[in-house]
């Protein structure tokens, strides 16, 4: 994700874009459910409920 020089907010999914999804592995699971009923993911990869704690929304235009 990336903020262009129009300020805004541009994101990349690769395989509704064509990339080869393997060649940019998730680092975690973003806004996992958990009242959804799936079992939590266990790969090894941290679960959020949304998401990286990390993240820092930018400022807006």
């Amino acid at each position: 994700m990336l903020n262009d020089k129009q300020r805004r907010i541009r994101v990349i999914v690769p395989n509704l874009m064509g990339y080869d999804s393997e060649s940019l592995p998730a680092t975690y699971h973003a806004f996992f459910d958990p009242s959804a009923g799936v079992p939590t993911p266990d790969d090894g990869r941290p679960v959020h409920e949304g998401l990286h704690p990390d993240f820092v929304w930018p400022d807006p235009a």
